[in-house]
């Protein structure tokens, strides 16, 4: 298999000398040069990282899109499988490397941050459920374990950036219509009075949804006000606040109903009433501020709330309550000096966070709360120190190396006794290293390679999830640990293409994977495997043949297969991982028309992948293309601008959602059929274009 890995390389090497050879003039400097990304925890040009990092800007995020969810944006990143956009009862599904694969509802193993706070807890869920793409601004993604920088299920970082407060006063609304009873309204404002600045941002979305039982209302709410200190740095102070009171579960279907009726939902999920309700409240503070022309200060610190109630299609046990209270500090400090002589930069830091999820367990009579079968406080603290280190021993060489030590301690308070006393303590001490090398040549172009071991410990909702019933954590629950080795190549040559290629080898230990009984369908239980082993390439191309024109393209080839896994007396070595196709193409060409006009079709093929870890059940390849315009008419008081889309164009008939190992081969969810959605924004003088 090593073999493989070195041809994709020598593959992409070929590609790009090639391209070198016919350019007699390489680019010194370009967009990818002066385009510094903080998502390794220390800032530098992107294109001299020593890792795989690819970013949305805002042209990115907004010029006329529907905002129903975060996925059509996230699917333009390279290397990052977005699947289950439409069931908002299970939230996005969201894998890089297969890194996250394994979740069936929210996001795990790869770590969230949103405008320098963690939307990842320390047990490694995550949700973007509280996120309006109508207010992102940017988006950066690290691929491949980062446990070396951000401890705990880093399998990969999303970064994401949202609006900030403006200079000038400004004001702004929206509203939007679409198919299958899709309706949207926006509105925010914002400010400067001197050092203080503030934005305030509101949105109201519904859809009645494609698939039977399928309906979503939310209210979202943000804020933000910062505070310049003088020409030393800023304080800024953070709010956000999500009301959900519902999202409908339709569930999956097998294969033979999904034929039947694609659009129908599972009669349990209807008999039971599947879905769930959720508030979320989140305050944090970030300060950024300059001790002196060669120190740097970062801190941050939050509370969070999260108040979640589910539905499941069974009775026993059916019915979920969860409150979770999330809080964490952290800091980091920032050196640029020399060292031998030669530039050295430096980061030390901590972050320290605590968890605490209070669980109960209800029968599900029908839709109908019943007895109390189930109640368990889930508690999770973390702490962790980490360095950074890069050094520059050539003018054209840079080592980076990383190390971080995290304590986990898991514990479980059993409040439910009438069966006796489960309550029990788990702790896991980690050292996690990483190491990198990035070398610049021909002007405008860069090579790199790393190395970097990642762990990733289960989730408190895994741990609760006993096969034999019982309260307490599944004792036979181990951690996930990952070594990973990378290179690559980057750059932009004179005609104005930019490039990136990686290609990545990774050895599992204990992969976590999910799997159902016939008694509780609908909820997931997990076990270990052996070992497993990936390996792929990810290349990604962006260009502007002309002054009107921009288009990007994107190719994930994925290689995963169980080394040794054996389950219910079935053995699965030499299987493929299910839940991730081996090809995975994304694209975009934009056509700028007129002064203030936009055209923009976005595309992405998924080839066929597994449904089950037997490898005998397949999702269908699929090719998914999507059309949006805009248009702004500037008037004397403001702007006024339309836009529209239409989804799916091509009207394909595909699965968006693969529930792996689903009892009874529930395993697929039906895409909706071609749709389309318009909506109009006013902007007053002095606000931002796209204010929705």
């Amino acid at each position: 298999m090593l073999r493989s890995f070195l041809y994709l390389l020598l593959a992409q090497v070929f590609f790009v000398m090639a391209g070198t050879a016919q350019s007699d003039t390489l680019l010194t400097t370009g967009l990818d040069s002066a385009v510094v990304v903080s998502t390794t925890r220390l800032p530098a040009p992107k294109i001299r990282t020593p890792y795989s990092i690819h970013q949305l800007e805002v042209a990115d995020w907004q010029n006329g899109r529907q905002h129903l969810s975060l996925a059509p944006a996230l699917s333009q990143l390279p290397g990052l499988l977005v699947l289950n956009p439409n069931n908002f009862a299970q939230d996005l599904r969201l894998s890089v490397r297969g890194f996250g694969a394994r979740s069936a509802f929210g996001i795990r193993g790869i770590q969230i941050w949103v405008d320098g706070l963690p939307e990842t807890t320390p047990d490694g869920q995550g949700q973007v459920d509280n996120l309006d793409g109508g207010l992102i601004q940017q988006a950066n993604l690290l691929s491949g374990p980062a446990s070396g920088i951000y401890g705990n299920a880093a399998g990969g970082v999303i970064q994401l950036q949202t609006e900030a407060p403006p200079e000038n006063a400004m004001a702004a609304a929206g509203a939007s219509v679409g198919s299958y009873g899709f309706q949207r309204y926006t509105a925010k404002g914002g400010a400067q009075n001197g050092p203080y600045s503030w934005l305030v941002y509101g949105s109201h979305s519904r859809r009645e949804g494609y698939r039977a039982h399928s309906r979503v209302e939310n209210t979202l709410l943000n804020g933000r006000l910062r505070r310049q200190i003088k020409k030393k740095g800023q304080i800024e102070l953070l709010l956000n606040y999500l009301n959900s009171p519902v999202a409908q579960d339709p569930g999956g279907l097998s294969l033979e109903a999904f034929e039947d009726n694609r659009r129908q939902a599972w009669e349990r999920n209807l008999l039971f009433d599947a879905g769930e309700a959720v508030k979320q409240g989140r305050a944090g503070l970030t300060l950024d501020y300059t001790l002196s022309n060669d120190w740097q200060l970062e801190a941050y610190g939050f509370v969070l709330f999260r108040d979640f109630s589910n539905r499941l299609p069974f009775e026993g046990g059916g019915a979920v309550d969860l409150f979770r209270q999330f809080g964490g500090i952290g800091g980091r400090v920032r050196h640029r000096g020399n060292l031998f002589g030669l530039p050295h930069r430096q980061v030390w830091g901590v972050d320290a966070q605590s968890q605490r999820d209070q669980r109960q367990r209800l029968d599900n009579l029908l839709g109908e709360l019943g007895d109390l079968v189930f109640d368990q406080d889930e508690i999770f603290r973390s702490l962790g120190f980490y360095t950074i280190q890069e050094w520059e021993p050539l003018s054209n060489v840079w080592l980076t190396a990383a190390l971080r030590y995290d304590a986990n301690v898991m514990i479980a308070e059993d409040a439910f006794r009438s069966d006796g006393d489960d309550s029990g303590k788990r702790q896991y001490h980690t050292l996690s290293p990483s190491a990198g090398i990035s070398y610049a040549y021909a002007g405008g172009h860069h090579g790199y390679a790393n190395y970097s071991y990642s762990f990733e410990t289960p989730t408190l909702s895994e741990l609760s999830a006993n096969p034999d019933g019982a309260q307490g954590f599944n004792e036979n629950l181990q951690p996930q640990q990952a070594y990973n080795y990378e290179a690559g190549l980057k750059g932009q040559f004179a005609s104005g293409l930019q490039y990136q290629l990686s290609a990545f080898y990774i050895q599992l230990r204990q992969e976590r994977l999910p799997y159902e009984l016939s008694d509780s369908p609908g909820r997931l239980f997990y076990r270990n495997a052996g070992a497993s082993r990936r390996q792929g390439l990810e290349s990604w191309l962006q260009w502007s043949p002309g002054p009107n024109w921009k288009g990007r393209l994107s190719y994930t080839y994925s290689d995963f297969v169980y080394e040794d896994y054996e389950a219910e007396g079935e053995v699965f070595d030499g299987n493929m991982l299910p839940g991730i196709p081996s090809h995975l193409w994304s694209g975009m060409l934009q056509w700028s028309y007129l002064p203030e006009g936009l055209l923009i079709l976005e595309g992405r093929y998924l080839s066929e992948l597994f449904a089950n870890d037997a490898n005998t059940a397949t999702a269908d390849a699929f090719l998914e293309l999507n059309l949006r315009a805009t248009y702004a008419w500037r008037l004397g008081w403001g702007q006024l601008r339309a836009f529209g889309g239409i989804n799916n164009l091509l009207d394909t008939r595909y699965i968006s959602n693969v529930r792996l190992n689903a009892f009874g081969g529930r395993y697929f969810e039906a895409a909706p059929r071609r749709n389309f959605y318009m909506g109009l924004q006013v902007a007053l003088n002095g606000a931002k274009e796209n204010p929705n």
